[in-house]
């Protein structure tokens, strides 16, 4: 398969915007046909330094990334939305944007990046755990409350926070491990949530309580995620 030449810039101007707001509506679609961010307020927070880049592909917007800076604990550049349209997944696109996120909010002088995530979607456990490297600071139960978007009604919001230390010259990514240290836990999850959520809402369900109370008790217990394993499993030691 050949893969295509990625272009990444930040997109400042309407039009670019336009690029943006096309690629998170397409992803998470509204049953009433709106739009996640209106016109008028993502304009502003460019305006105002925010930042917000896109990837294309022989000219065509293929993946875009939103994130505001933040002074909770410390300065850091929390990044809200990083999508790719499906046509163009599987193309290591998402992984070249947080390189150009990372870069960017380095050059900016913030300590660390933070992100949000579904627990239960593997390919995204993969991308931020093992191959960006980055750590997972907290677990939070339906963290955005109800969700109107195709991709999430239904379900529970539970994300994880994740943290991207920003002190190094570049990210270290993690291999995935096939050895365990003693007394450490595994927290298995589905194979594909989307399409599970699809199918059988109940049994989603089921994994979302299960995984969340796993979690839980774990980071209580003083638990920490040290990585993912070769068979698509949390491990907390």
């Amino acid at each position: 398969m050949n893969i295509p030449t990625v272009t990444l810039r930040e997109l400042i101007t309407l039009e670019d915007q336009g690029f943006a707001r096309t690629v998170f509506d397409e992803v998470w679609p509204l049953d009433s046909g709106g739009t996640e961010i209106t016109p008028n307020l993502l304009q502003a927070m460019v305006h105002n330094g925010v930042y917000l880049s896109g990837a294309f592909v022989d000219g065509k917007i293929a993946g875009a990334a939103f994130a505001f800076p933040s002074i909770q604990g410390e300065l850091h550049l929390h990044s809200h939305m990083t999508a790719i349209l499906p046509q163009f997944r599987d193309l290591g696109i998402g992984s070249q944007l947080k390189a150009h996120q990372w870069n960017w909010a380095k050059t900016h002088s913030f300590k660390s990046i933070t992100w949000t995530f579904d627990p239960l979607v593997r390919r995204n456990a993969k991308l931020n755990i093992l191959k960006l490297g980055a750590d997972v600071a907290s677990y939070e139960p339906n963290f955005y409350g109800a969700m109107p978007d195709a991709l999430n009604v239904g379900d529970e919001s539970d994300r994880i926070v994740i943290r991207w230390d920003l002190s190094g010259e570049k990210p270290t990514p993690r291999r995935a491990l096939s050895a365990f240290p003693s007394a450490s836990i595994r927290i298995e999850i589905p194979e594909d949530i989307v399409e599970l959520r699809g199918i059988d809402m109940a049994e989603a369900m089921l994994w979302r309580h299960r995984v969340r109370d796993q979690f839980l008790a774990a980071l209580k217990s003083g638990k920490k995620v040290i990585g993912f394993s070769i068979n698509n499993e949390y491990i907390l030691h």
